[in-house]
């Protein structure tokens, strides 16, 4: 077995990061890891003004300069605070993809049965993974939405959602609108500017390539949610409500200071090589796993859509289930993840249930040796066939 390992599941969290982001983060944290926003010390003053200058990026990335910025530990928290912070009511209708993560639906289920919120599951084409709009104007108009939760990209198959459209559509009806921008943070551009999207949620240890432990959401100024979670923010102590600020009344508690330096270079390392760059080249670099894939017997699901997709894709093999395959390949320094990748809905929509797919998802920096390392593997499973 290679001592390099061959990494195919970006998807899950992009690796390895950028040395910037590395060097940034550990300096940063060894000689200025003040905490953020408690206290007029230097040390806590230089990690508020890189916690600022990390937001202000995000917003350059989104070109939404007046927008707010809330950090919180991941993006399935922001997505909570989001969801459980609207105040969703028994009968709203509250619609979403039929690729939505468990950070989603498991809220959703959630309110589902304890306020009795009607959810409903788009209509999108199996065979191009495309909406049917026809199908969804019918939909809103019996059930007028009251809140559409779309991701931008699924994570299993790496299709590209319309959000844009779909929001629109949900706006004539006043829906509110939430965008996981999970897997597309960093690389694909959304119109934050545009009134159509009220919640953009982003997980910086994805396509944004920093540490783990820093996600959070994007929104207008003047945007409001009901709190989720209670404590300290080190702004008006003594007043024992949160303050009505969105960012001031999310932001409790200490943040992961090593996190947020990173995110910080990180989003510098994009805005240097550009979005659209690292785009072009994940496009590149897909089209090799593709072919490779398909060279060695792989069956692609959702082979035949007609949406634009990221470096993601899911696979089966004749002979083997997916967990095989995961072993197979790992024995051989090629990583990859088997399963249902914590999006069910997705597997049940795209026939693959129950025991998922094999997902190789590749990042900016997948290089030569990493596809030449699965190559290696691919033949010697296709040879036991």
């Amino acid at each position: 077995m290679s001592s390099h390992v061959a990494y195919f599941d970006n998807a899950a969290t992009t690796f390895p990061k950028p040395n910037a982001v590395y060097d940034f983060a550990d300096s940063f944290y060894r000689n200025s890891g003040g905490n953020i926003g408690r206290g007029g010390n230097a040390l806590a003053v230089a990690a508020g003004e890189v916690a600022s200058q990390a937001k202000d990026n995000l917003r350059v990335l989104y070109n939404c300069p007046t927008h707010e910025v809330v950090f919180t530990s991941s993006a399935t928290e922001a997505l909570n605070r989001i969801l459980f912070g609207l105040g969703l009511k028994d009968g709203d209708h509250v619609f979403l993809s039929p690729f939505e993560h468990n950070a989603v639906t498991r809220p959703l289920n959630h309110l589902a049965k304890n306020t009795r919120v009607q959810l409903h599951v788009l209509p999108f084409d199996r065979n191009v993974l495309l909406p049917d709009m026809d199908n969804i104007k019918t939909y809103f108009e019996k059930n007028p939405p009251k809140l559409l939760v779309l991701t931008h990209a699924s994570n299993v198959c790496g299709a590209i959602l319309p959000v844009d459209d779909i929001c629109k559509l949900a706006k004539h009806y006043g829906a509110k609108t939430v965008v996981d921008m999970s897997q597309t943070a960093g690389l694909l551009h959304l119109d934050l500017v545009s009134p159509t999207i009220d919640f953009a949620v982003f997980a910086g240890h994805k396509t944004l390539y920093s540490p783990f432990g820093i996600g959070g959401f994007i929104c207008r100024k003047g945007t409001r949610l009901k709190p989720v979670f209670f404590g300290g923010n080190g702004i008006d102590s003594i007043n024992q409500d949160l303050p009505d600020n969105i960012v001031q009344m999310e932001e409790i508690g200490s943040q992961n200071t090593y996190a947020v330096a990173g995110l910080k270079a990180s989003t510098d390392w994009l805005l240097a090589h550009g979005m659209d760059k690292i785009r072009e080249d994940e496009k590149v670099a897909f089209a090799k796993l593709l072919d490779l894939l398909e060279a060695y017997s792989a069956l692609i699901v959702g082979k035949g859509m007609e949406c634009e997709r990221t470096g993601v894709v899911s696979a089966l093999f004749e002979g083997y289930t997916p967990d095989e395959i995961e072993v197979i390949l790992g024995r051989f320094g090629v990583s990859v993840r088997s399963g249902l990748h914590c999006a069910p809905y997705a597997h049940d929509f795209l026939g693959t249930l129950p025991a998922g797919t094999v997902r190789f998802s590749i990042g900016a920096l997948t290089n030569e040796n990493d596809f030449t390392q699965l190559e290696k593997a691919l033949t010697l499973i296709k040879d036991s066939l």
